[in-house]
């Protein structure tokens, strides 16, 4: 039998405590990688498949319980099929997905120029963070909100 002790009593153990819902000082916490989406992993010819910006963060502030709370943003990366379809505010899906990152870019000190954008590890700005039901497992959680509220510069 293995057995382990704990600093304090399990009867002391504390309930997880969700972040207001608001704006957040956020880092990048690694540099953003692109990376296949789960439709593309599980067949590449798919018409949902693609690619995301998978960009890692965590919350900056002076208040210890809001300090250093991680998240993972996927940025949708425009391709070619994006060119003839429209949201529902009638503008180019591809438009669209280039729109959000430029604007995260901007917003946390990158740069975009031309066809280009650039964004390093450490570089922050400002995210919205929602409180809202994770599907699968119906529990309440916290999460960046990048389809409405946009990003900010920090």
């Amino acid at each position: 039998m293995c057995e382990l002790e704990f600093g304090k009593s399990i009867d002391e153990i504390e309930a997880p405590e969700l972040l207001p819902e608001g704006w957040y000082t956020m880092e990048i916490t690694q540099e953003p990688e692109v990376m296949p989406n789960e439709a593309y992993k599980n067949n590449p010819a798919d018409e949902k498949a693609g690619h995301n910006w998978v960009v890692r963060l965590k919350t900056v502030s002076e208040e210890p319980i809001y300090d250093g709370r991680r998240f993972t943003i996927w940025l949708g990366v425009p391709k070619a099929g994006d060119e003839g379809k429209y949201t529902s505010q009638g503008q180019k899906i591809y438009d669209a997905k280039m729109q959000r990152i430029v604007g995260f870019v901007e917003a946390f000190g990158g740069l975009s120029s031309g066809k280009t954008v650039s964004l390093r590890q450490g570089a922050r700005g400002q995210a919205y963070v929602l409180q809202q039901i994770n599907k699968q497992s119906n529990v309440i959680e916290n999460s960046v909100d990048i389809f409405n509220q946009g990003f900010k510069k920090a």
